[in-house]
C-alpha cells in the first residue's frame, strides 16, 4: 500500500448493495410508467437509457429503487464476456433500478467514481472470474464474495485527485480510439480509389505519356477469358469433406486480396472427378456469386490449385494474351464492378448473380504492357497501405491495454500527488468502523 492507505472490504465501502425490483415490463413507455434498467442498460459500461424497458411503478417502490447519482450498476449474472461490467449513474432523471443487476450505493467516505474504476481493473484482470460460479452459457456471482474483495483505501482529498486524474486520461483515451476507429474507413476508401483510378487509367495517366501504346478498349468478360463456369457440391454433402485431400473452395474462402485456408474443406479423388469440369489452376480468378459475400473476388494460389469449386463460386480463366489475371481481379475488385454486381444482383432469400451476368460484364482494357504497370503500381501502393495497417493493428493492440495499466498505476498510487494535508486513511477506516458500529 501506498504510504497512508490502507486495505478495506467493498461490504465496509458501501452503504448499500441489493438487488432491483422485478416488475412486469414493456418494451416502450406508456402512460404512467417510468423506465427501469435491465442487463442491456449498461452493455457499453454506461447508463444507456435507449436500452431500458419500462414498468409501472408504486411510489413506495420509487422510493427505495429509485438510482440516485453515483450509484453504480453491476453485472453480477451475465456470459463470462460481460459478467463484471459496471456503469455510473450521473442522471437526475428517474431510472428504476430492475432485477439482474446489483446496485452499489458508496458511503461519504468512498469516491464512487474511484470505486468504479478500481471495480473495471478487477474485471480487466479476471478477478471476477476466479470466484465467479459457472452455469450454462453465464456466470453468476454472489453478494457474500464480493463483499470479501478488497480495496485500497487512500484518504479522500486524494481519492478525488486520483478520480480527476483517472476521467482525464480515460477522457484522452476515448478521444484516441475515436480518432484510430477512423482509420480502418480511410484505409478501405483509399485501396478502393486505387483500384478506380487503375481500372480507369487515371493510375497511368502521366506513365503513358511519350510511349507508343495502343488505345484502351472494352469487351465482355466472355470474350477474354477461356474458362467461365461455377461448381457444385459433391456427393455426401458437407458430411462427406475430409481433413486432407483436394481442397474445395467455397465462398467463405474467397475473400478480396486472397485465398482465405481457414475453413477450407477437402474432398477425395472420386468426388473430385464429378468437379473435374472447375478444377482450379493457379491464378484463376475467383468469385462468389451467391449470399452475403457476393462479389468478393481473389486469384487462387498455389494452396488450392488442382482444388475444386463449389456451386457458390465461378471460376473466370482468362486469356492471358489479352488480360493479365491479376489485373482481371484488380478490375473485378473495383467499384466500377463491384456497384453493377450490387445493382444486377438478385433473389429474396439468397442473393445471386447468373454466369450470363458475369459473361456480359464490360471490361476496360489497357494493352498488356500498361497492365503490367497497373499491376506493379497497386501492389506497392497496396503494400503501403498494408504497413499503415499493420502498424494500426499493433498500436490498437497497445492501446486495448492501457485501461488495465493506467488503473494499476492507480492501484499503486502512483497517478496522484500525496500531501501531508491528506491525512492518513488509518483515521478515514476508523470512522468507517465506527459508524458500521452505531448500525
Amino acid at each position: 500500500m501506498p504510504k497512508n492507505w490502507v486495505e478495506i472490504n467493498l461490504e465496509d465501502i458501501l452503504d448499500r448493495m441489493t438487488n432491483g425490483v422485478n416488475l412486469p415490463q414493456k418494451d416502450i413507455a406508456f402512460e404512467d410508467s417510468y423506465p427501469i434498467s435491465r442487463i442491456e442498460t449498461i452493455a457499453e459500461e454506461t447508463i444507456n437509457f435507449e436500452r431500458v424497458k419500462y414498468a409501472t411503478v408504486s411510489k413506495e417502490q420509487i422510493q427505495k429503487y429509485r438510482l440516485k447519482r453515483g450509484d453504480i450498476l453491476f453485472s453480477h449474472i451475465n456470459s463470462d464476456k460481460h459478467l463484471g461490467k459496471t456503469a455510473i449513474y450521473q442522471s437526475e432523471n428517474i431510472l428504476i433500478h430492475g432485477i439482474n443487476l446489483l446496485l452499489f450505493r458508496t458511503s461519504k467516505f468512498y469516491n464512487p467514481y474511484l470505486l468504479n474504476y478500481f471495480l473495471k481493473y478487477y474485471r480487466y484482470t479476471g478477478k471476477f472470474m476466479e470466484v465467479a460460479q459457472r452455469a450454462v452459457n453465464q456466470s453468476s456471482i454472489n453478494q457474500k464474495k464480493l463483499n470479501s474483495f478488497i480495496f485500497p483505501l487512500p484518504p479522500l482529498s486524494e481519492q478525488n485527485r486520483i478520480v480527476d486524474k483517472l476521467d482525464r486520461l480515460f477522457g484522452q483515451l476515448e478521444v484516441i480510439k475515436s480518432s484510430m476507429e477512423k482509420i480502418p474507413v480511410l484505409l478501405k476508401n483509399f485501396r478502393q480509389q486505387i483500384l478506380t483510378q487503375a481500372v480507369t487509367g487515371k493510375l497511368t495517366e502521366e506513365w503513358r505519356l511519350e510511349k507508343e501504346l495502343q488505345e484502351w478498349r472494352t469487351d465482355i468478360i466472355k470474350n477474354i477469358a477461356t474458362k467461365m463456369a461455377s461448381g457444385s457440391t459433391p456427393r455426401g454433402g458437407s458430411d462427406s469433406y475430409t481433413s486432407e485431400g483436394i481442397p474445395l473452395v467455397r465462398s467463405m474462402n474467397v475473400v478480396f486480396g486472397g485465398i482465405k485456408l481457414d475453413g477450407l474443406a477437402f474432398i477425395n479423388e472420386d468426388q473430385a472427378k464429378v468437379l473435374k469440369n472447375v478444377e482450379i489452376f493457379f491464378e484463376d480468378v475467383l468469385i462468389n456469386i451467391t449470399g452475403a459475400s457476393i462479389g468478393r473476388v481473389c486469384l487462387a494460389d498455389k494452396n488450392v490449385t488442382g482444388g475444386r469449386i463449389n456451386q457458390h463460386v465461378f471460376i473466370i480463366r482468362s486469356k492471358r494474351e489479352i488480360v493479365l489475371p491479376k489485373y482481371l481481379e484488380t478490375y473485378l475488385s473495383s467499384n466500377l464492378i463491384q456497384k453493377i454486381i450490387d445493382d444486377i444482383k438478385y433473389g429474396a432469400g439468397m442473393e445471386a448473380i447468373s454466369k450470363t451476368q458475369i459473361e456480359n460484364m464490360e471490361i476496360n482494357l489497357p494493352p498488356i504492357e500498361e497492365q503490367q504497370e497497373i499491376v506493379s503500381r497497386v501492389e506497392s501502393l497496396f503494400a503501403k497501405a498494408d504497413a499503415i495497417e499493420e502498424k494500426y493493428k499493433n498500436l490498437k493492440a497497445k492501446i486495448e491495454t492501457l485501461p488495465q495499466t493506467i488503473l494499476h498505476k492507480a492501484f499503486k498510487g502512483e497517478l496522484s500527488e500525496q500531501f501531508e494535508s491528506d491525512g492518513d486513511a488509518k483515521d478515514l477506516l476508523e470512522e468507517i468502523m465506527a459508524l458500521k458500529r452505531m448500525k
